[in-house]
């Protein structure tokens, strides 16, 4: 029996389309990371963050030498909270709340945060995925808001009140002038008779 010579090329002329595929399916999302506004970050399953992409690094101060490998607790206020979140996360594949994000400058950052299990395709658990919403400015225009229509209610209040006082006086005048005029009446039966 001969031997045949089966060619390697079409192989490696394969393997180089995939690895061209890949690569540029690598750039895709990293061009897309990097466009979406935003803050994304990925955890390992102990909760440690592996990657951020650039709204993140804006977000918080933290670059991604900064905060990769450290657990994400470090950005929040609420420590606890996002073990928690996490927590629930795995268990039900997704946790929302609001948190204040601590950037590396020290200013504080209220913001959403949604935290959603990562599973690899045999559904094993590999990780989270957290994204981040600065919602700062609506909190503090909620806040003002929600001052005015105290200010407002209270200025209100105490309208109804001097109003109230003012209907008690017309009233008891009104009425006092009633009781004159029945006296009036009956003085004036009185001298008639």
């Amino acid at each position: 029996m001969a031997k045949t010579n089966i060619s390697k090329k079409p192989v490696k002329d394969e393997a180089k389309i995939l690895q061209a595929d890949l690569d540029e399916l690598e750039w895709y999302i990293d061009d897309f990371s990097t466009f979406l506004p935003l803050a994304v970050c990925t955890l390992n399953p102990l909760g440690i963050i592996v990657n951020v992409n650039k709204a993140f690094e804006v977000l918080t101060g933290y670059s991604v030498l900064d905060i990769v490998r450290e657990p994400l607790s470090v950005v929040f206020l609420e420590k606890e909270a996002v073990g928690k979140m996490e927590e629930k996360a795995k268990q039900k594949g997704i946790s929302k709340t609001e948190l204040t994000a601590i950037s590396k400058n020290g200013r504080k950052i209220v913001t959403t945060v949604s935290i959603a299990a990562r599973k690899d395709k045999k559904g094993v658990f590999i990780g989270y995925f957290v994204a981040m919403t600065d919602i700062t400015e609506l909190k503090n225009l909620q806040m003002n808001l929600e001052g005015q229509v105290a200010r407002k209610t209270k200025e209100l209040q105490e309208k109804l009140a001097d109003l109230e006082k003012f209907a008690k006086l017309v009233v008891g005048r009104e009425l006092k002038m009633i009781e004159l005029k029945n006296k009036i009446k009956e003085m004036e039966k009185a001298d008639k008779i």
